[in-house]
């Protein structure tokens, strides 16, 4: 016999001849697969024996196939070539297959074969006739020119196969004795025949869609013919003469082996499995019928059919009505001959039973196909005669594939039939209750009832549902509805709907459970709840489930414990059908069993509860909306569990018990789906829960060294691996600890409970056992919960997680610190040493890197008890793992860091008064919230730069090339994203440990140091990097060079095939399609930019020759682009290009100025007309102060003049680099400046671009200095332009530096200091006249004189504190009268050289009398000189009309206009109505924007008082024609000044007449639409402020009442369409809170306040600025706000109106100077006598309602809603505080505010304190002014707020009070011009003295250093001023307002 166990290389060369001829079927359609396909087919041919019976000629194919005997080999390649057939690409090697492959088919049931040892368990033919058969069907169906072919060959084989089984022997069978041997070798022909049958007939069932319907019936009845009685019983007589013969014979012996392999297999050979092969063919030829479009097998075909829906494909192609008759004909022949037991198909065993049963499967699944095509011809009837049958037989039924079969058939008879689906409602239930059925077929059974509920009647679902449930009781067909259930509380229902099916009667009678197994009737119980449960998911309806769960609820405990157990497992699935309500009463059931079960240790129902919430855990995914459900359940229960409220004891064994139950389901419920994240609608909630629960399982002893700890190990560490923290997030910032407020922390507290607390943690922390020894029982508790967590997560691989434990205020302030940090260190530990076993791919080096960078980041934390553990715990693992800085995670993290933190440095001096505290690096991944403390943050800086420093050494000295080289690819990645470029510390750290030696290299540490010379490998470094470089940029652009050459396959060197023929011209292609597309303006993006420009550079700095025509193209597209990233790059090229080739630096440079000259001339960067107006030539809004915008405005005008300044640097550098090497270089340069300094007059008048300015200046003296090649009189006109620029500078008003840029300002600085000292060194130039040349003495020192004065006053600026100020020491200031005395010599000069020098003189010397007299005369003579300036014109007519003003009054007629507010001023009787000067004053107006003139209305309409001539009435007549909210604006104010101070009792205001006279032409003026519009915006709101007038009645009423009213009234008002609010003139109203209604104390008036939904559109002035440069439209956005306010009856709000208006004049005065200061100068306007609408201040709050809920001060307030002093919150709002308070504390001393009490004093949600209620200002004070004698309120919790006198944040107070001053003092005319047109309004606040005063109030007199100490005199005084507490008490005991 042959060996039984496999050759190992027969196996291996099958394998290999397989995988070859694959990939040549694969690759047949590329090269050389043709070749390969012909190949294998000539090695199967040439492995056939070439004996000599084989001719070549004369025997035909098949003889030459089938009478010689295979051999192995060629059997392998023969089977590998047929495997490999649907894989064929091509038609050739198709049809070359096919012929290959056609006579073996027709031969294969009488092919002999070599044995061999691969044949030893089945005979090779059956595969052998499979593979062949498939193989042709396959090439046919693939290729369809090949399909006559393929049929051709299957029909030869039909008949070789049909003519051999007649000539089978005919052979009865014997079933008992022994067979003869020659009877035996007869039958071997059949038994083979069969074998190769069984091959043929699968490869037909497997491709049998190749044939068309008809084809495939026409093969169907061939087999059928075959397979004809005769041959199967003849078959059967061989198989048992085989089975029964006594013979040595070789062969029989082997198909004696055969034959029972075969049996082994469950296949018995025989015609029952022939039967089985043939009515595969037919049901995979039925199930085509079905299914057209989607495919359909027969495997599938029944769940198919159960789901689909319509079941039939409408794009199926319907068969002929006698197709369909001949397969349903040859169906029920075959389910007949089955029936009628036919003698060669009687089974004598299992296995062959079981092949009968599949057979009969087969056909019903047929005949269903049929049926569902035609019922008519198959006749469905039919079939569920069969189908009961089959049901009622139990032997049947007993196999699972009939009756899943049977059952499926059914489901899908159902989905046709209505009345069957009828029917099914009644059978299977029955069934289902009789039993009969193994488990799968009774589970099978209750989902095919289901599926069959789905689509009935809701009342029979429930009286199936009653009538299945009422089987479920130990008697069956008894009332099991007069007891309720003890698990629930009353009621049929859980959710009490359980009425809606009361009607619903049970469905026939009881069928009774008699069956005596015990077992046996337990599954059928299960079968029934699984049916039950299957029916209710299937429904999917919420209140089905919850009718279901309460009647399985009523049978628990009614049957049996094991019928309860699966009562309660299968119970799990409605809890994911149902609603949130269903699962919440399912696991009240599970909570109920579990409690009980627990108590009476039955551990059947704890398991069964247990599964149940295991598959809710498992099913319910994170996406779920049941997850949140459930996950607060199981967490609510572990909080639950032992708790002792009330006087009960609790069972702390049972509660520890029933907590262990939650503990596996909560693990697997969280680790679900591990990459989502769920999102949770009660985050708090959970997050509150899951730190109790924590507690609560310390609290029962589940500690991390206990018994029970250890016990369920696993399963804690899964659920602290997704558990966050157990800090309280919400109180991290607040002082109260959340430890002292948590209840569950001091659960089941006694002095055995706190010891044992004390003794786990000793244990576990013996090194704190003196800390842990005075800790509380709630911190022992708490500190063993984070000991638990903390390592539980380190040992999951995260131990990271331990560092927010350090923001708890306990820990972070007591002893409990230091055991925290011992826990940290441990955890860490525990985490090394899973890391250093190195057993889990979660410890590998990758992860942690994450966990260092994690550690890095907590080294940075604002808190310090933060970064001493972050910072141990880093040491930690990187002393232990150094190789952990090897990866880029950390390593990157830890350099971007260091850049992060010096960039919060830098931040504090680039914006100093906004602290950004949240630092973010994509690159690094990593986020830092820093303190706004700038001695913390150098602090924090230095030491985490040391501790890097060690950090890093030691990584170098483990693995110095690994991380250098991740330094390398850090430098490599950079990002030009600030004022600084590529400047970062990051980068500069990285250079300098590049450069270190690491210990490890034994030859460099071992060489002798020189004394003053170091030596490091910083050279090797940069080596490395640069060849980095070289290959990381390398493309097709390469440069012939052999080291670069490539090599091909062939080995040969290709240069050619990478380097294009001229690259030179290539890249000036391109750079000039480059250049096109930007001067057509397309969008280019700015990486291809750069690649474009770095290839052409490339090729420049590479080649040997001149290129000079790629130049200009390099250097004109950053010019096009000009930005600063362009013009950074080009500088980068260009001085690449120069060093490589110095030959082409004269072209370059030249390029260079043409550019810059060609920037001039098209006004582009420094050179654009961007003009830095006036505060009091734009827009003021009543709004408040908005940073963001201000930012903006800042960043506009940074990135227009960062261009010209980069150039400027590359210039300066280059010139004193290069100046000697070429007379062109000095000539460009000469030429360059000469252009440029005659532009400078008209460039950018910025604050910003001071630095630029003088840039110019500077590079200018230099070319004028260094010049070698310059005459006397060239040397002249250089100096004398330069002279010109520098006092272009001067022609504008002066400028403080805009924005908080601390660095920018010390720029300006030096800049000039650097200006001054080489202007002193170039005095002997042009010092002397000549006949020719004046001399430039007078200009040099007037120049000098006034950079003096700049200095000073930038050294004021940046340090207002003088010596106490960070940074530069103040410099001196000179005396005035010098000061007068010097610039009254140099005013000849200066005005001649520009008058705007002289007129500007006046604003930079305020106080002088004598400059501003001398310069008037100038404008007297000369008034033609100065008509471009507007200021001048002030200078020129002062106060009021001058006598000696005659002809230079004619000049009005084209003088610039001046400011609107200016302009109205000149209708004040001071001028005596002039007919020139009131010309001038209405043309200036008309010149501004009417959104500009709006906001001085109430100016314009007090100039009417004055209005002789009638032109302030024509300009508001014109005016209104443009606006007509400025003319309602009008009328309303017209209307508030018609009565003295507001009041109709005190009778008519003089002007009265006028004012009406006006008002009536406004409204006859008005249009259609414009009286229309008027009309409902003015009875719009006389509506609403009738309110007022209604409830008078009722001022005396409850407040309830009185809101009732308002309420009521509001109802009445309909919105209509475009009205507004008079105080909100830019918005909308859309609607109205109808409930918002709320009457304010008064006691005789009745003012409400209401609340408006108001439509706005954004304000767009940043963006309208870019449009101008980008030349883009830019489209309003609309938004919407509700907006309160305040509707004010018998109150005059002028005073306010005119206070807040004065605020929104020093808000724009701030904007302009870019002050980050805040004021809210909310609108308030007066629309009648005594009348007015004041906006309510949004999300504030007032100093006294604070008082009055119980808030001891301010700083507490602060305390209590921002958090503790180290909290971000805190520091924001303080911040804010300190900003609004400086701008408020400097207005209420201006404009003397006083009844400065808590009413008065609001403060908002972001912290800002904002005043409001302005009755007393100006000269008036309550009380004569007897207690508010400071300059204004600075209260002692005021300053507790800002830190105390002493602190950085006070300072800052300071600062910025000094700055509101100083920025203030230049527009004090401006400012007094909206006083003086009001003084004769009649409001109470003014007195003869109150301009004069308010204008000495700002210190004119004293420079602005004085003015600085000035300033800080006042916060002094205000500090130490009794009278602030005094009023306040005052206040207090008069009014009630606490403080």
């Amino acid at each position: 016999m042959p060996s039984k166990t496999h050759n190992p290389r027969s196996l291996t060369r099958r394998h290999a001849l397989d995988k070859l001829a694959a990939l040549s079927a694969q690759t047949a359609a590329v090269q050389n697969g043709e070749e390969d396909i012909a190949r294998l087919c000539d090695l199967q041919t040439h492995g056939q024996s070439s004996d000599s019976d084989r001719t070549r000629g004369g025997l035909d194919k098949a003889a030459r196939t089938s009478s010689v005997p295979m051999s192995a080999r060629e059997l392998e390649v023969l089977v590998a070539l047929c495997r490999a057939a649907p894989l064929v690409q091509t038609t050739k090697d198709a049809a070359r297959l096919v012929n290959q492959l056609a006579p073996y088919v027709s031969e294969a049931h009488r092919q002999t074969l070599r044995l061999s040892p691969l044949h030893q368990h089945l005979p090779p033919l059956e595969t052998l006739a499979y593979d062949l058969t498939s193989a042709v069907l396959a090439l046919g169906l693939n290729n369809p020119s090949l399909r006559p072919q393929a049929f051709a060959c299957i029909d030869r084989t039909l008949e070789e196969l049909t003519v051999s089984a007649d000539n089978a022997s005919w052979i009865i069978p014997q079933r008992d004795g022994v067979t003869e041997p020659h009877v035996a070798e007869k039958a071997i022909p059949a038994i083979q025949l069969t074998v190769s049958l069984l091959g043929f007939l699968d490869g037909i069932a497997k491709y049998v869609h190749v044939w068309t319907p008809e084809q495939r019936l026409s093969v169907i009845r061939r087999i059928r013919y075959m397979l004809s009685e005769k041959f199967m019983v003849s078959l059967e007589g061989a198989l048992s003469a085989i089975r029964n013969a006594r013979t040595t014979s070789r062969a029989i012996k082997e198909w004696k082996r055969w034959v029972r392999h075969y049996a082994t297999k469950a296949r018995p050979l025989g015609a029952m499995l022939l039967q089985q092969a043939f009515m595969n063919i037919v049901e995979e030829s039925v199930v085509l019928l079905v299914g057209a479009s989607s495919p359909v097998t027969s495997a599938d075909l029944l769940d198919t059919l159960m789901q689909r829906n319509p079941i039939m494909d409408q794009n199926r192609v319907n068969p002929t009505p006698e197709l369909l008759e001949s397969m349903t004909e040859l169906i029920v022949d075959e389910i007949v001959l089955l029936e009628a037991d036919a003698d060669y198909l009687q089974v004598s065993s299992a296995w062959q039973q079981r092949l009968a049963f599949e057979v009969k499967a087969s056909s019903l699944r047929s005949f269903l196909c049929c049926s569902l095509v035609d019922e008519e011809i198959a006749d469905d009837e039919l079939l569920h005669t069969w189908l009961e049958a089959i049901t009622a037989d139990p032997v049947q039924m007993a196999d699972d594939e009939l009756a899943q079969t049977v059952l499926k058939c059914m489901a899908v008879l159902a989905r046709m039939s209505p009345a069957t689906a009828a029917n099914l409602t009644r059978s299977l239930p029955r069934l289902i209750v009789q039993g009969r059925m193994t488990a799968r077929t009774a589970t099978l059974a209750g989902e095919c009832l289901a599926g069959v509920m789905k689509r009935s009647q809701q009342d029979i679902v429930i009286s199936t549902l009653y009538w299945l449930g009422n089987h479920l009781s130990s008697n069956a067909g008894a009332d099991v509805t007069n007891g309720l259930s003890p698990f629930i509380d009353g009621g049929t229902s859980v959710n009490g709907n359980g009425a809606l099916y009361a009607s619903q009667q049970a469905l026939g009678s009881a069928v009774s459970l008699s069956i005596s197994d015990e077992g046996e009737t337990t599954a059928v119980y299960g079968s029934i709840v699984q049916a039950i449960v299957g029916i209710a998911t299937s429904r999917n309806d919420p209140q089905m489930t919850s009718l279901v769960i309460s009647m399985l609820v009523q049978k628990v405990s009614r049957v049996s414990p094991a019928t309860d157990a699966k009562l309660i497992t299968e119970m799990a699935a409605l809890g994911l059908c149902g609603g949130p309500n269903e699962l919440r009463a399912l696991l009240r059931l599970y909570s109920k069993v579990a409690s009980e079960a627990t108590i009476s240790h039955d551990t059947l129902l704890l398991s069964a509860v247990t599964e149940g919430r295991l598959r809710l855990a498992t099913r319910i995914g994170k996406t779920s909306p049941l997850y949140e459900v459930y996950t607060t359940h199981l967490l609510g229960l572990c909080v639950g569990s032992g708790d002792t409220a009330g006087e009960r004891t609790v069972d702390v064994a049972l509660a520890s018990q029933m907590m262990t139950q939650l503990f596996r389901p909560l693990a697997v419920l969280v680790s679900s789906d591990p990459e989502i994240q769920p999102k949770f609608e009660h985050a708090d909630e959970l997050s509150t829960l899951s730190r109790n629960a924590w507690f609560n399982i310390v609290v029962h002893g589940f500690t991390l060294n206990s018994v029970s700890g250890k016990e369920y190990a696993q399963e804690l560490q899964v659920l602290a691996q997704y558990t966050l923290p157990l800090v309280d997030e919400e109180r991290v910032d607040m002082p109260e600890s959340g430890i002292d407020l948590n209840t569950v922390l001091r659960r089941g507290d006694s002095a055995q409970h706190h010891s044992e607390q004390k003794s786990s943690l000793i244990a576990a922390l013996p090194h704190c056992e003196a800390d842990i020894k005075g800790l509380g029982y709630p911190e022992c508790v708490f500190l063993n919960a984070a000991l638990l967590v903390s390592t539980m997560r380190a040992r999951s691989g995260d131990c990271k997680a331990v560092l927010p434990y350090f923001m708890e205020s306990k820990v972070k302030t007591t002893a409990m610190g230091n055991c925290m940090l011992a826990i940290a260190l441990s955890g860490v530990d525990a985490y090394l040493h899973r890391v250093t076993t190195g057993r889990q791919q979660s410890f590998a080096a990758p992860q942690v890197a994450l966990q260092l960078a994690a550690f890095f980041e907590g080294a940075c934390h604002r808190i310090s008890k933060v970064q001493q553990a972050a910072v141990s715990s880093a040491d930690l693992i990187v002393n232990q793992i150094p190789s952990a800085l090897c990866q880029k995670a950390s390593l990157f993290a830890l350099l971007e860091l260091l850049t992060l933190m010096w960039k919060s440095c830098l931040d504090t001096e680039t914006d100093e008064y906004d602290m950004k505290s949240t630092y973010h690096s994509e690159k690094g991944r990593v986020t830092l919230q820093l303190s706004d403390d700038v001695d913390y943050r150098q602090l924090t800086l230095t030491n985490f730069h040391k501790r890097c420093r060690l950090w890093v050494s030691k990584a170098i000295d483990a693995a110095p090339l690994d991380v250098k080289s991740i330094l390398q690819a850090y430098l490599e990645d950079y990002e030009d994203d600030g004022a600084y470029g590529r400047i970062a510390l990051g980068r500069s750290f990285a250079v300098e440990m590049g450069s270190v030696i690491p210990s490890s290299d034994q030859r460099l540490t071992s060489l002798d140091r020189q004394r003053e010379v170091g030596v490091n490998t910083a050279s090797d470094f940069i080596a490395q990097y640069t060849t980095r470089q070289e290959y990381r940029h390398l493309d097709s652009k390469l440069g012939i060079d052999d080291d670069w050459a490539l090599v091909g396959y062939n080995g040969v060197s290709d240069v050619a095939a990478v380097q294009p023929a001229d690259q030179t011209l290539d890249e000036a292609v391109r750079l000039r399609n480059l250049s096109q597309r930007l001067r057509s303006h397309e969008s280019v993006p700015f990486s291809v930019v750069r690649d474009t420009l770095r290839d052409a550079a490339g090729v420049l700095s590479r080649s040997p020759s001149d290129r000079t025509s790629l130049i200009q193209d390099l250097v004109a597209i950053p010019f096009a682009i000009f930005t600063k990233q362009s013009i950074t790059l080009g500088i980068s090229l260009w001085l690449s290009v120069v060093k490589e080739h110095p030959s082409l630096e004269t072209r370059v440079l030249a390029e260079v100025a043409a550019g810059w000259e060609s920037s001039v001339r098209l006004h582009k960067g420094f050179f654009a007309p961007h003009h830095h107006l006036d505060p009091f030539y734009v827009k003021e809004e009543f709004a408040p102060s908005n940073w963001e915008a201000i930012s903006k405005r800042q960043q506009l005008v940074q990135s227009l003049i960062a261009p010209h300044l980069r150039l400027t640097h590359f210039l300066s550098s280059h010139f004193n680099a290069s100046r000697l090497t070429s007379p062109s270089v000095e000539r460009v340069y000469a030429r360059l400046m000469r252009v440029t300094l005659l532009t400078m007059k008209r460039t950018a008048s910025s604050p910003l671009a001071r630095e630029i300015h003088f840039h110019i200046v500077l590079l200018a003296l230099k070319v004028l200095k260094y010049g070698t090649r310059l005459d006397t009189s060239a040397q002249w006109r250089l100096k004398d332009a330069v002279l010109s620029a520098g006092l272009a500078w001067f022609a504008m008003p002066p400028r403080w530096s805009f924005g908080s840029n601390r660095l920018q300002v010390k720029a300006e600085v030096k800049v000039l200091n650097d200006v001054s000292l080489m202007l002193h060194g170039l005095s002997g130039i042009g010092a002397r006249a000549t006949r020719a040349l004046a001399s430039l003495q007078s200009k040099q020192e007037l120049l000098a004189r006034l950079m003096q004065h700049e200095l000073g006053r930038l050294t004021v600026w940046i340090t207002p504190l003088g010596s106490d100020s960070r940074g530069l020491s103040p410099m001196g200031h000179s005396d005035s009268s010098v000061e007068d005395a010097v610039f009254s010599s140099l005013l000849t000069t200066a005005w001649n050289e520009d008058p705007r020098i002289a007129v500007q003189l006046v604003t930079r010397f305020p106080h002088s009398d004598r400059l501003r007299g001398e310069i008037r005369s100038y404008l007297l003579r000369e008034p033609d000189k100065a008509i471009d300036e507007p200021d001048a014109l002030q200078i020129m007519l002062g106060s009021s009309l001058p006598a000696d003003l005659k002809v230079q009054l004619k000049y009005l007629l084209y003088w610039a206009p001046i400011n609107p507010m200016a302009a109205v001023t000149y209708f004040m009787p001071a001028y005596g109505n002039h007919a020139l000067i009131v010309q001038y004053a209405v043309r200036a107006l008309d010149c501004h924007s009417i959104d500009i003139t709006f906001f001085y209305v109430p100016q314009i309409v007090q100039t009417l008082r004055y209005d002789a001539l009638g032109y302030v009435e024509r300009y508001i007549l014109e005016a209104a024609t443009f606006s007509q909210l400025f003319a309602h604006q009008i009328i309303w104010n017209i209307k508030a000044n018609a009565y003295k101070n507001g009041d109709e009792e005190a009778g008519p205001d003089p002007a009265k007449p006028l004012f009406d006279k006006v008002m009536e032409a406004l409204v006859l003026s008005f249009s259609t639409d414009d009286k229309d519009f008027y009309e409902r915006e003015f009875d719009f709101f006389g509506k609403v402020t009738g309110i007022s007038g209604t409830l008078k009645p009722l001022i005396k009423r409850p407040k309830p009442e009185r809101k009732q009213k308002i309420e009521e009234e509001l109802r009445k008002i309909q919105v209509e369409v475009g009205v507004y609010l008079p105080s909100n003139p830019d918005g909308v109203v859309i609607g109205i809170d109808r409930k918002s209604g709320k009457p304010l104390q008064s006691h005789a008036k009745a003012p409400f306040i209401a609340t408006f939904r108001i439509r706005k559109e954004e304000a767009i002035e940043i963006a309208e600025q870019q449009a101008v440069m980008t030349g883009e439209l830019v489209k309003p956005q609309t938004y919407e706000i509700w907006q309160s306010a305040i509707f004010k009856v018998g109150d005059d709000c002028r005073q306010d109106v005119l206070a807040l208006q004065m605020i929104a004049a020093f808000r724009g005065i701030f904007n302009t100077v870019g002050l980050d200061v805040y004021v809210f100068p909310y609108r308030v306007t007066a629309t009648a006598p005594g009348c007015g609408v004041i906006d309510v201040l949004p999300n504030s709050i007032s100093r006294d309602m604070l008082g009055r809920e119980a808030v001891n001060g301010l700083y507490e307030y602060f305390v209590s809603k921002f958090g503790s002093e180290d909290s971000i919150r805190f520091q924001e709002a303080r911040s804010s505080f300190i900003k609004s308070m400086a701008a408020y504390s400097m207005l209420s001393y201006l404009l003397q505010f006083k009844d400065r009490h808590n009413g008065n004093i609001m403060v908002d949600a972001a912290g800002h304190i904002l005043h409001i209620d302005f009755g007393f200002i100006f000269s008036i004070a309550p009380g004569g002014g007897l207690f508010e004698r400071a300059p204004f309120k600075l209260s002692p919790e005021m300053i507790a707020v800002m830190g105390g006198v002493q602190s950085q944040p006070f300072r800052a107070f300071e600062e910025l009070c000094v700055k509101v001053f100083l920025a203030s003092r230049q527009y004090v005319e401006q400012l007094s011009h909206i006083v003086l047109t009001m003084l004769d309004s009649g409001l109470p606040c003014f007195k003869p003295t109150s301009l004069q005063h308010f204008k000495e109030r700002f210190v004119l007199e004293k420079s602005d250093r004085e003015a600085a100490e000035f300033v800080r005199t006042l916060v002094r005084h205000s500090a130490h001023s009794w009278g602030t507490g005094a009023y306040d008490y005052f206040q207090l005991l008069t009014n009630g307002i606490p403080y």
